[in-house]
């Protein structure tokens, strides 16, 4: 599982203690607990007002940029009455629970594309509730030091010149990822193994190390990435071209449910559910606000909504 700073559920530097007890920065009380024998975790949100006979249960990928998403979510429904418990864990894991109808929502799913594979294996019992942002994607980048007249694209990655000073090792995230899947393409397609090229799965904190250390060093490395991603503020990163499309192309990433479960929530929460809006541009700023600041992410997400009152009304509106 993927983490970022603090832990996967934004508790900051917060210890957890047997039974995993812990408690964030923004002093909500959590539960957490394993999920199967991944270690991926499902944290409680105390406090909000119970709303029916049972908590809507939303799930989310542990990483940053998701768990952001889900906690806009998870403010509206609170807003609107509801108790809300919050699931997470790798791609893996997350889409199975979505098929077999164990939680309520979902954030996100990116498509057509993205996460294509998964929505045709576990999405047939599921349904696209709300296009949380537009221009979702996959890309291969280098440190904007890299000269643009040496490696533009990542057939550029190939020419003796470049193979000779690049880094092969390219550090990816986890081994579900889908990120990493197309990257593995990636390293076929171009013809990059012979040349010594190859893709290392790992966690979010190798991931963003190794990025860290090639700046520090002024190292040529690839580095595959998306967007929305805190990492593409400030111009650290050049995103390589991709010719022939190993990477895919652009996506919207959607509030996702079981039918039977979406249906089973009270219609309110069902119409302003489908109203919500983030941008990727929002969601670009509330990952920076976990990774860069140190925020939670549902700190992240009350900063933004907190900005955007007017938006948010808008989905709660009767």
């Amino acid at each position: 599982m993927a983490h970022y700073r603090g832990s996967p559920n934004g508790a900051g530097t917060s210890r957890s203690t047997s039974p995993t007890f812990s408690r964030d920065r923004a002093g909500l009380s959590r539960r957490s607990l394993l999920i199967g024998g991944t270690g991926a975790l499902a944290t409680k949100a105390a406090g909000a007002k119970t709303a029916g006979p049972r908590p809507v249960i939303l799930g989310q990928v542990s990483l940053s940029f998701y768990a952001v998403t889900g906690a806009v979510v998870q403010d509206v429904l609170e807003r609107l009455g509801h108790h809300v418990e919050v699931l997470q864990g790798p791609h893996e894991q997350m889409f199975p629970m979505l098929s077999e109808g164990q939680i309520d929502l979902m954030a996100a799913a990116w498509l057509p594309e993205g996460h294509g594979a998964y929505w045709r294996r576990y999405g047939a019992q599921a349904m696209e509730v709300a296009r949380l942002y537009e221009g979702a994607r996959f890309f291969w980048a280098v440190p904007s030091f890299v000269p643009g007249d040496d490696v533009s694209s990542i057939q550029d990655l190939a020419k003796p010149p470049v193979a000779a000073r690049m880094t092969k090792l390219i550090q990816g995230i986890g081994a579900g990822a889908t990120i990493t899947a197309v990257s593995r393409n990636a390293v076929q397609e171009y013809g990059l193994a012979p040349l010594g090229y190859s893709l290392r799965p790992g966690t979010q904190v190798e991931w963003v190390g190794a990025l860290n250390s090639a700046l520090a060093e002024r190292r040529w490395l690839v580095f595959p990435t998306w967007a929305p991603q805190y990492l593409n503020h400030g111009n650290a990163l050049r995103p390589l071209a991709d010719p022939r499309g190993v990477l895919g192309g652009a996506n919207y990433a959607s509030l996702v449910a079981p039918r039977a479960r979406f249906d089973a929530l009270p219609e309110p929460t069902r119409a302003a559910l489908t109203r919500i809006d983030l941008g990727i541009d929002g969601v670009t700023e509330m990952d920076r606000l976990v990774n860069v600041q140190g925020l939670s992410p549902r700190e992240a997400a009350r900063l933004w909504v907190d900005a955007n009152d007017e938006r948010v009304a808008g989905w709660l509106r009767v």
